[in-house]
């Protein structure tokens, strides 16, 4: 375990484990470095694997601003600048996908070998030339998420962060978990069960206002223009019980990024590579070692 210090002054902790060519693997919204627990110790056997907690997150300081994925691209460069390593693979997960996102149209691909992108969309909230986004997740009754369900959320987030984060924490598993009216069954049966505590744990340590402001600057941003530049050999996994996008956003990715290829992780949520890590992890090792 070690810590940096930002530019700014913020102190932003990190995990760096094995050796050999860099992997840095970044969490999603209100996660953690704890949350690749199931990834560092096998890939860290072939890879120096880092992996950070974002600003806001985990054992790192929040500061009093920049709480944008321009600052946590910026942050992820300066944390490559203090462990000189000129060129890593990224493996982004959810919101960390967006950092990955973002590194790439401020800095370009030339610095990144290849890139995983787990279970995220490049544009969040669905618009008339826009159909891939969030589906009904997060939306008080089945169906699209639109702009009225993203204030209730932040409502919710910034009233009762207790409810907000218990939420979080279910909806990241399966969608065959909710019923016609989004109520949750407590008593299904699915993969990563026994995680539900942990997550529901991990999930209330989080700042609300820190994760309001996150979740705002990823539901404001359109990466759409930038998949062409993902020229870095790409690969997409996703959960094909995501309660998060629908499989249509990885086709289109696909297509638009010069050399991705997709890969569904069956009866798997948006929480893929906890809910099964021995094929996530063989998934991962065999596209990173080629």
């Amino acid at each position: 375990m070690a810590f940096f210090t930002a530019d700014d002054g913020v102190r932003l902790y990190y995990e760096i484990s094995g050796e050999g060519k860099p992997v840095v693997l970044i969490h999603g919204l209100t996660a953690s470095s704890l949350f690749f627990r199931k990834q560092i110790p096998v890939l860290s056997r072939h890879f120096s694997v880092i992996a950070p907690d974002l600003r806001g997150h985990g054992q790192s300081e929040c500061g009093s601003d920049h709480l944008t994925l321009a600052r946590l691209a910026e942050d992820l460069k300066q944390l490559l600048a203090e462990l000189r390593v000129s060129k890593a693979s990224l493996v982004g997960w959810s919101m960390g996908a967006h950092v990955v996102f973002e590194y790439v149209k401020t800095y370009s691909c030339a610095s990144i070998d290849k890139i995983v992108i787990i279970d995220m969309t490049p544009k969040l909230m669905k618009s008339d030339d826009w159909s891939c986004g969030m589906t009904g997740v997060m939306s008080r009754k089945p169906g699209d998420f639109g702009h009225e369900d993203n204030l209730f959320l932040l409502s919710v987030m910034l009233r009762d962060w207790e409810t907000y984060s218990r939420v979080v924490a279910q909806r990241i598993l399966n969608k065959s978990l909710y019923n016609e009216k989004m109520e949750f069954n407590a008593g299904a049966d699915f993969k990563g069960k026994d995680d539900l505590p942990w997550l529901y744990e991990q999930a209330a340590k989080n700042n609300a206002c820190v994760i309001a402001a996150f979740w705002i600057a990823m539901a404001t941003q359109d990466y759409r223009p930038v998949l062409k530049d993902l020229t870095a050999p790409c690969l997409l996994a996703y959960g094909t019980e995501s309660n998060y996008y629908p499989p249509e956003n990885y086709d289109y990715m696909q297509q638009r990024i010069p050399n991705a290829r997709v890969v569904p992780f069956e009866g798997c949520g948006h929480a893929l590579h906890l809910q099964d890590p021995d094929a996530f992890n063989r998934t991962v090792l065999g596209f990173l070692s080629a």
